[in-house]
């Protein structure tokens, strides 16, 4: 079982409709991954790949931005910069 990092309800508190947002972003950058035929969906990488995009996401979204094609686009692009296989 993969290990989650723990988040302080402090630090974090979004709506419903910005969760709604986060998620939606969450599922099209792994989905995108997923059918790049990517190494970073095999098993072997995929808890810890999707830890990493999920915590851009959220960081991104503390930040303002809302638009799930920009925060989904950001946390692909935040991987491909910062991780190499």
């Amino acid at each position: 079982m993969a290990n989650i990092l723990p988040v302080s309800q402090s630090d974090i508190a979004f709506d419903p409709e910005t969760v709604s947002i986060l998620s939606n972003a969450f599922d099209d950058a792994w989905e995108r991954i997923k059918l790049s035929g990517s190494h970073f969906a095999k098993p072997a990488y995929a808890n810890a790949m999707r830890e990493v995009i999920a915590k851009h996401i959220i960081d991104v979204a503390q930040g303002g931005e809302r638009d799930r094609g920009k925060l989904s686009e950001s946390a692909i692009q935040f991987l491909a910069a910062n991780y190499r296989m």
